[in-house]
């Protein structure tokens, strides 16, 4: 999938404009490379487009701990947001993920993060 569907795969899944489906996948994604551990990272930027692996491959060598309140509040931070527009960001743009990348390697992210996780990338079955 090119950059381009997957901004179109974010503004369909959010109701976003493009320069909003942007906006959102640039902070929901790099929060995320902020969380993963860095094999991780590395692994799901090797299955997304170019601009939205880079994100990921920029993030901090030192994975965070957040639950997901705290990856929302963060993505809040970065939008400039209410931490409900943030969620929906990372709803959106996980769910873009997630339909991007193989099941395979969407069960090791999500079995990375904390539980609650799985529901923003629109598979609340994984928890």
């Amino acid at each position: 999938m090119a950059y381009d569907e997957f901004l179109m795969t974010v503004s369909e899944t959010g109701g976003y404009e493009r320069e909003d489906a942007a906006r959102a996948t640039e902070a929901v994604i790099s929060t995320l490379g902020d969380r993963l551990p860095p094999e991780t990272a590395e692994h799901l930027a090797d299955q997304l487009p170019d601009p939205v692996a880079e994100l990921i491959e920029g993030a901090s060598s030192t994975p965070q701990n957040w639950g997901v309140g705290e990856f929302v509040h963060r993505v809040a931070e970065i939008t400039g947001d209410t931490e409900e527009q943030a969620e929906s960001h990372s709803r959106a743009v996980l769910t873009a993920v997630a339909g991007q990348v193989s099941g395979g390697e969407l069960n090791k992210v999500i079995s990375d993060l904390p539980s609650g996780y799985a529901d923003l990338f629109g598979h609340p079955e994984l928890t």
